[in-house]
């Protein structure tokens, strides 16, 4: 399938994060669902209802937190994947829009008088035009963004060699994207489980605090 494809309609990206979204979403509603069928009695032995109160919100609002993070483990998923199975297309997809809608760009920058600034405006406003074609365009490429530097590795290219910009729009374009391809490496984008690992187990510690230690505190 071709990356412009997976990029513009993103059904391959959307796949990736609505799934997760709906997967951890529906894992943290059943899991405070038992947290609270569990401790509830325990939170109510108590005359102050504070501590049942506190543990009712804490369980009604968690499943919000494994939202946010079913999306970003999506967007990662998602580009983890395209960097894994279609790194070649995305950088060339990427370069071939910036000769698109720059070709002077990628001439020859050192007589044409491109400093480095100018490069990092030009690459800057391309990649957030990307990015709002699309709302699952703007979350891949706002997060990829953050983790791969898109900018340096094209500006570095057109600056510091040579034949960038001795050969023809083609040729140019096509070392940026080997150079990007080398760069993008599909292990520094690997979802990361530490995270809800955490989001876990500080959910079940807030649940078991809110039941054993709250209600000694307010009799």
């Amino acid at each position: 399938m071709a990356i412009k494809t997976i990029l513009n309609v993103s059904a391959l990206a959307g796949v990736k994060i609505s799934s997760r979204v709906i997967g951890y979403t529906a894992f943290g509603l059943f899991l405070n669902l038992v947290l609270f069928l569990f401790f509830a009695s325990w939170a109510g032995r108590g005359q102050s209802g504070l501590p049942m109160f506190l543990l009712g919100l804490t369980n009604l609002l968690a499943p919000i937190l494994y939202f946010f993070m079913g999306k970003k483990q999506g967007i990662v998923a998602a580009l983890h994947f395209l960097a894994e199975r279609h790194g070649t297309d995305l950088s060339h997809f990427v370069v071939g829009k910036l000769s698109d809608n720059y070709p002077q760009l990628l001439d020859k920058v050192h007589t044409a008088g491109s400093s480095s600034a100018a490069i990092h405006e030009k690459i800057t406003d391309q990649l957030n035009k990307l990015s709002e074609q699309s709302a699952v365009n703007k979350m891949v490429f706002n997060t990829l963004l953050q983790k791969f530097d898109f900018i340096s590795v094209i500006s570095q290219v057109l600056e510091s060699n040579p034949a960038a910009g001795s050969g023809s729009r083609e040729e140019t374009a096509d070392k940026i994207a080997k150079a990007l391809q080398e760069k993008l490496n599909a292990d520094d984008l690997k979802p990361d489980l530490n995270a809800p690992t955490r989001l876990v187990t500080c959910n079940v510690a807030a649940a078991l605090i809110c039941a054993s230690i709250l209600p000694v505190i307010f009799r």
